[in-house]
């Protein structure tokens, strides 16, 4: 039971750091002290419940929430 807690209370820390900017999965991990593996399934999680999006560079895949996918998307097609 524990387990789940603390994987609902890292959803929230990870959906915090995404609000503020997009992040590569590898950053992130590094920067939760979590493994990228481990991160990699949350991440998917939260995709899965509408929550968080992979967004491109054209270069680079970053992670983000919803909502900051379509401010970036809405600042490159220029509207």
């Amino acid at each position: 039971m524990t387990e789940e807690i603390n994987k609902e209370e890292l959803k929230q820390k990870i959906l915090e750091h995404l609000a503020k900017k997009p992040w590569q999965v590898r950053d992130l991990a590094k920067v939760l002290r979590v493994k990228k593996k481990e991160l990699d399934k949350i991440v998917q999680e939260l995709i899965a419940e509408g929550k968080a999006a992979y967004w491109s560079s054209g270069s680079t895949t970053y992670v983000t929430t919803k909502e900051k996918l379509e401010e970036m998307e809405k600042k490159r097609s220029g509207t």
